[in-house]
């Protein structure tokens, strides 16, 4: 991943994927690929200290989603919001509005609520004028997220 965050809050999803909270708002879910150099990874932090000139400090992680909040988000969990369901990753602000980023079941699902989502940013007027997917997208394009505030 290329792009620099200051990192407010952060939850281990696998042993190769985190999602990340920034302070400008934003959430987005980062993993490390598999053609990645593990020779390079130093997970003791000890070549920090002794290594001035990193020549193989490349970016190594890829964007799955990327999606913006709008308020920084401070905390962030992993749980089920029904007993016996998928797990969810449940995020809280600053300003204490707690939202979720809910895996799909199925591919379907993500082709209606895609569609759902397009058709009313054409179709429906939003009162402030503001353009949803423009504000969604304030610092990096919208990625894999169907914007939930907007279908409801």
């Amino acid at each position: 991943d290329r792009t620099p965050r200051p990192i407010t809050c952060q939850e281990l999803l696998d042993l190769n994927t985190v999602a990340v909270g920034d302070k400008f708002g934003n959430v987005s879910v980062l993993r490390l690929p598999r053609g990645a150099d593990a020779a390079a990874v130093d997970i003791s932090g000890t070549r920090a200290l002794w290594d001035s000139s990193r020549e193989d400090s490349t970016p190594k992680l890829e964007t799955l989603c990327h999606y913006h909040v709008g308020e920084v988000v401070t905390g962030m969990t992993r749980a089920s919001l029904v007993a016996g369901g998928a797990e969810s990753l449940i995020y809280v602000t600053v300003t204490g509005r707690i939202g979720a980023l809910i895996p799909f079941a199925s591919r379907d699902d993500v082709d209606f609520y895609t569609r759902l989502e397009g058709c009313l940013r054409t179709d429906a007027g939003r009162p402030t004028g503001r353009e949803p997917q423009a504000y969604r997208s304030y610092y990096a394009p919208v990625k894999h997220v169907v914007d939930g505030d907007l279908c409801e």
